[in-house]
């Protein structure tokens, strides 16, 4: 399976909606490491896991982080 930044929007709400993809799909996104960790967090938007890749994973999680830390950073970039 593809990381979740592999897949494509219209991939990703696919998966989100369905939960699946068309079998044999090619993934449209823009990383090309393939799923290694599950991450679901209390803010996604949309229900359900996500797999990602160890480093997109740890990006995504240092944002949450970082987000969390700096609450003013959210709406007003300062």
């Amino acid at each position: 399976m593809a990381c979740w930044n592999g897949l494509s929007e219209d991939q990703q709400r696919r998966l989100i909606e369905h939960g699946n993809l068309p079998f044999g799909y090619q993934a449209e996104g823009w990383c090309s490491y393939g799923a290694e960790v599950e991450v679901t967090t209390m803010e996604d938007e949309a229900p359900g896991p996500r797999f990602y890749c160890l480093v997109c994973a740890t990006a995504y999680l240092l944002e949450k982080l970082e987000k969390r830390a700096n609450p003013r950073s959210r709406v007003d970039n300062t």
